[in-house]
């Protein structure tokens, strides 16, 4: 993937987030601005661990079908 790429879909994911996360909370678009940058570490936080324990479970699975 080119490097321009790259930049052009972070920033429409942090400007996604931003919209988002104004239309789902109380705060205006200039207020959601000031905590885009904690709403995109929560989530990216949140998305971390998740694939985390997806990853977990799946070769715990694995390893249990090994077993004899």
């Amino acid at each position: 993937m080119n490097n321009g790429r790259i930049w052009i879909v972070m920033a429409v994911a942090v400007v996604a987030i931003w919209l988002v996360g104004a239309a789902v909370t109380k705060y205006s678009l200039e207020q959601m601005a000031y905590y885009t940058p904690i709403a995109v570490i929560v989530l990216g936080a949140t998305v971390a661990i998740v694939l985390l324990w997806v990853k977990v479970v799946l070769d715990s699975l694995r390893r249990r079908r090994q077993e004899p």
